[in-house]
């Protein structure tokens, strides 16, 4: 799990990865979690401290360019089958997509928005970056590779797999 003073630079660098209430905080009478995010964090190895780092970079300037505010939530950061897994969603409830009827003609225009474009570009920097995670060491971020013969996939450099493999 990313140690907490990696976390604290990822909240302090990029307000929309700040956590918010802790699982005590949140499990209601049934125990029920709302966010595995607030009640976790990025749980995974501190060597993708850097792969998310880039990630929020790439995600707050496409909105920079776009001039609109980071609406991102995230729900869980974790390593999934040795790769990187960033789930969120956008907290709006802008309609992506508007189509006009033309009456003269019967045709449709669909107007798309720079939102809905925008959205798109933030999902293509999350799969460049959970891809890339798959080359870096979850451990230490040196230069990666799939580990499949352990009892759980991981992304290793030669070093932490060895380490790992006299344990």
């Amino acid at each position: 799990m990313v140690k907490k003073e990696l976390e604290q630079r990822l909240e302090d660098e990029f307000p929309f990865m700040r956590r918010g209430n802790s699982i005590n905080e949140q499990k209601d009478e049934k125990d029920f979690i709302y966010s595995l995010y607030d009640a976790f964090g990025c749980d995974v190895g501190d060597g993708w401290f850097e792969v998310l780092r880039g990630l929020c970079r790439d995600i707050t300037e496409a909105y920079r360019r776009a001039g609109l505010t980071v609406d991102i939530v995230v729900d869980q950061v974790k390593e999934k089958y040795g790769g990187l897994c960033f789930y969120y969603h956008h907290d709006n409830n802008v309609s992506n997509i508007y189509t006009f009827d033309l009456p003269s003609n019967g045709q449709s225009i669909e107007v798309k928005q720079k939102v809905f474009e925008l959205h798109k570009e933030i999902e293509e920097i999350v799969n460049k970056w959970e891809e890339m995670s798959g080359n870096v060491c979850e451990d230490c971020g040196a230069t990666g590779k799939l580990r499949e013969d352990l009892n759980w996939v991981l992304t290793l450099c030669d070093l932490c797999y060895e380490k790992l493999l006299r344990k």
